[in-house]
């Protein structure tokens, strides 16, 4: 008796396992919903625009500093387009580089860019 409750157990488990293997996750990449970086503590917004353009919007908080905003919106960009064809047109967030000392209190907005995958361009022999 207990070696089939214990087989019904490991085949629930099994199927269950399966069945999450095949779950898309592109959707959720890409349709706005919040998301965190656990390797660069950042967290950021994906939403696609149409096919091969995206819009990144990188949150600011006191923790993270502008420069590793930026960097990571570039690795980003990277990630999503697969090759370093992009163009990022930024949006919002840019910091001039004295506004922490003019505005110490002020807080920066989230930087926002859009990225459009460029298709790569080969190079004929000549």
């Amino acid at each position: 008796m207990k070696k089939t409750a214990l087989l019904m157990a490991l085949g629930i488990l099994s199927v269950t396992v399966t069945g999450c293997v095949n779950v898309e996750t592109t959707s959720a990449n890409s349709n706005g919903a919040t998301q965190w970086d656990f390797d660069h503590n950042v967290q950021f917004k994906q939403i696609k625009l149409a096919k091969d353009h995206f819009q990144l919007e990188v949150i600011t908080n006191s923790k993270v500093s502008f420069d590793r905003l930026a960097t990571f919106l570039i690795r980003k960009s990277y990630s999503i387009c697969g090759s370093y064809h992009y163009k990022l047109e930024m949006i919002q967030g840019i910091e001039s580089f004295d506004d922490k000392r003019a505005m110490p209190n002020y807080i920066f907005p989230s930087l926002i860019a859009k990225v459009e995958c460029k298709p790569e361009v080969k190079q004929g022999k000549s």
